[in-house]
């Protein structure tokens, strides 16, 4: 009978970590709460007190809370109540750690400590707003937790189990789930929970007209008449009466044109003819006395 030997397998504890799984990188997580803030819609220029409501709303929020204001409004202080870029923070629901730190050059720091639903609001103003009309400003908001998030990684971890006759190694590789903790670091708010302030505008200062520098004689072309306000901005409210001339006393202009709140402060009118040829310019007038005369334009017979 032939005899056969059994070897036990030989078992040797885990050498350690080796290669790291490292999963398609996705975007950082937003920060907690959002930000409305009113009135979101203000002229160029002009002063206003705006108002800041932060709410936790996935969560609550134990840390710190920062709000930039944009450059080009009024530098935010704490020290002078009514004075221009006064801020002041009320609790409302959140607990009494809830308070404005300190406010550095544009940026307010806030230690917040708010349960998940519960709310502050800041205060800043009287503030002039920029003078430079935009779609929208953004008063960057950021929230940081106290503590760090507990999260998981995948791990390749190589054991040895066996060794063969000749002295090496058999070694099997698996994949383990771990544990660590995230450091706590600010982040922005979504796009979505931001607070944001359109800048419009304000109130027509002047016209401007904006005609080609050449032209031919006889041969349609377009201008554009525009309102601005103070600041060289487009006055979007403007709804007044423009008319036109010119120093071509043969020349075909648009008939007075009405402006509509749809124009936004800005129409481009066509089927304008010049008909004597060497320099020539159109003027437009407002039914409120503003004059604004346009480039020069070389009209050319050909």
């Amino acid at each position: 009978m032939k005899i056969v030997k059994l070897h036990r397998r030989a078992l040797v504890p885990v050498l350690g970590l080796a290669l790291l799984l490292v999963p398609a990188q996705s975007p950082a997580a937003p920060g907690l709460g959002v930000v409305e803030v009113t009135p979101d819609h203000v002229a160029a220029g002009s002063t206003n007190t705006l108002k800041f409501a932060f709410t936790a709303d996935t969560g609550p929020l134990e840390g710190q809370t920062l709000l930039d204001i944009p450059r080009g409004w009024s530098p935010p202080q704490a020290a002078h109540p009514g004075a221009t870029g006064y801020v002041a923070l009320a609790r409302d629901t959140c607990s009494s750690a809830t308070k404005l730190v300190r406010v550095t050059g544009y940026r307010l720091t806030i230690a917040t400590d708010c349960k998940r639903g519960q709310s502050f609001e800041i205060t800043y103003g009287p503030a002039t707003a920029s003078t430079l009309a935009a779609d929208g400003y953004v008063f960057l908001t950021q929230t940081k937790p106290s503590v760090g998030v507990t999260a998981t990684k995948l791990v390749k971890v190589k054991k040895v189990v066996k060794k063969k006759k000749n002295g090496k190694r058999v070694t099997k590789t698996t994949v383990k789930r771990v544990s660590f903790v995230v450091k706590p670091t600010f982040r922005p708010l979504a796009a979505k929970k931001q607070p944001i302030v359109v800048v419009a505008g304000g109130p027509v200062d002047h016209l401007t007209l904006n005609a080609p520098t050449i032209a031919s004689s006889g041969t349609p072309f377009s201008i554009t008449a525009r309102a601005e306000d103070v600041y060289g901005n487009t006055a979007s409210g403007f709804t007044g009466t423009v008319s036109f001339s010119s120093s071509d006393p043969d020349a075909f202009l648009p008939m007075p044109y009405t402006f509509t709140s749809a124009d936004l402060g800005a129409k481009t009118l066509g089927r304008v003819i010049l008909r004597a040829t060497g320099t020539q310019t159109i003027t437009v007038s407002d039914n409120a006395g503003h004059v604004d005369v346009s480039n020069p334009i070389t009209v050319y017979s050909f």
